[in-house]
């Protein structure tokens, strides 16, 4: 037999104690998803910028082309200068060679000059390709100058030992290393003397002169704005067309 009033507390446990499971299931879910809300907000990831900087050297250069596509006519042709590069089938042939080195006999080159002044070049080359215009052999040596005062900075090679020769019509390739070139303000004065000598007295046939180099912010290479050929003992003077004053 139960008793009523037993009965309606009984009921009220049981009502209590669902309600008590229930918020306790409630609590729980709310602590795991706060959990994760703040796992999320709150983590952090650390990144390395590596960060770099480049000098700014102002002032006006100016460079004339070197590398020229003409179209005047409608077909384009190559006008580019003939000492830009090897192997473009553009080349340059000068006066006749004596058959043994002299000082009145030799070639000129002016180099543009559009780098930043006061800079300095840890490494410099002249690139130098040539073949004899016939069968003998031909060589040379150089001296580097200023245009400015046409005073001579070094020598590289000499009569009795010459950079380089070769033997016929076929273009070889020369890299002479010049340290004289020590910084942009002596690139920017820059003067190639080429001496040479053909063994039977011919000419050279140049298919390339330039001056390449780098500084620490930038690569460079340089090109002839002016040739004066004195290979036969008489100079003669050829601009570039381009290097409009």
């Amino acid at each position: 037999m139960t008793v009523p009033g037993v009965a309606r507390i009984e009921r009220r446990r049981s009502r209590l104690l669902v309600a008590l499971v229930a918020i306790a299931a409630a609590a729980a879910l709310v602590g795991t998803t706060v959990g994760v809300s703040l796992a999320l907000f709150t983590g952090s990831h650390l990144v390395t910028a590596d960060l770099g900087t480049k000098a700014i050297f102002p002032g006006e250069r100016d460079t004339p082309a070197f590398e020229v596509g003409d179209s005047s006519s409608g077909t384009e042709i190559d006008a580019s200068s003939p000492f830009r590069m090897v192997g473009d089938g553009l080349t340059s042939t000068t006066s006749a060679w004596p058959t043994a080195f002299s000082a009145g006999n030799y070639l000129e080159f002016d180099f543009n000059d559009s780098l930043a002044a006061g800079v300095p070049v840890p490494a410099a080359q002249l690139d130098f390709s040539f073949a004899s215009s016939g069968s003998g052999q031909a060589c040379f040596y150089i001296e580097v100058r200023t245009i400015s005062s046409g005073s001579t900075l070094a020598t590289y090679g000499s009569a009795g030992s010459p950079l380089g020769c070769v033997t016929g019509t076929t273009i070889a390739s020369f890299s002479i290393p010049i340290a004289a070139i020590s910084s942009t303000d002596v690139a920017n004065d820059l003067r190639i003397r080429v001496f040479g000598a053909d063994s039977l007295g011919a000419s050279m046939v140049i298919d390339q002169a330039t001056v390449s180099g780098s500084t620490p912010y930038q690569s460079f290479t340089l090109y002839p704005i002016m040739l004066r050929d004195a290979a036969d003992g008489t100079p003669g003077t050829t601009p570039w067309g381009l290097d409009a004053p």
